[in-house]
């Protein structure tokens, strides 16, 4: 699958690229509803904050001039998303105080992290995931299912060496190998996609 490469971003200029414009949004769907659900709101909330989104980047990516010195595609797309959710919140709240008749006090604020840095956590998140799932097809299902076991189900390396028959050695080795490979393409992934 494609990422947001600026090839990608040029090919979805065209309406027409379903190709194209699958693969953008198999990259994207999930981290616009991941944070809109992650900013409070509801599924259903979620899904039009994700659909507005997708569509005013359909709308205007023409006009979106892939320069980074002026700007980078991800943060025009952080700012399209949050605004969205502003507005749902907004209006949520604005309910919420006409039916209380403003009659109970508003507790503290929530030491919650920023609406930025829960869009970055999941930028990078998924970026990871869709490396991952790439990667996964590049290597041996067995040098997968080690690093799987050791990295992201966390089992101890005595039991991965039973398991698969392999000593240490091999187990860190496949460990270092696919880091890497992950590191890589996570940096062009997050160099060339924002």
């Amino acid at each position: 699958m494609e990422t947001t490469r600026p090839s990608l971003l040029l090919r979805i200029r065209d309406p027409a690229d379903r190709d194209s414009w699958s693969a953008f949004h198999g990259l994207y769907r999930p981290i616009l509803l991941r944070y809109a659900l992650a900013r409070g709101l509801g599924h259903e909330d979620a899904e039009d904050v994700s659909q507005h989104a997708l569509s005013t980047v359909h709308a205007s990516i023409e006009a979106f001039d892939y320069d980074p010195a002026r700007g980078r595609f991800h943060g025009w797309l952080r700012t399209i998303v949050n605004n969205r959710v502003r507005n749902l919140l907004r209006d949520r709240a604005t309910e919420q105080v006409h039916r209380e008749h403003l009659a109970q006090e508003r507790p503290e604020a929530d030491p919650a992290p920023s609406p930025d840095q829960v869009f970055e956590d999941l930028w990078m998140q998924e970026h990871l995931w869709h490396c991952l799932r790439e990667i996964q097809l590049e290597v041996n299902a067995r040098t997968y299912a080690i690093f799987e076991r050791l990295v992201i189900e966390e089992v101890p390396v005595a039991r991965i060496c039973e398991e698969f028959g392999v000593d240490r050695g091999g187990v860190y080795t496949i460990k270092w190998r696919v880091t890497k490979r992950i590191a890589e393409r996570m940096r062009q992934l997050t160099e060339e996609g924002r």
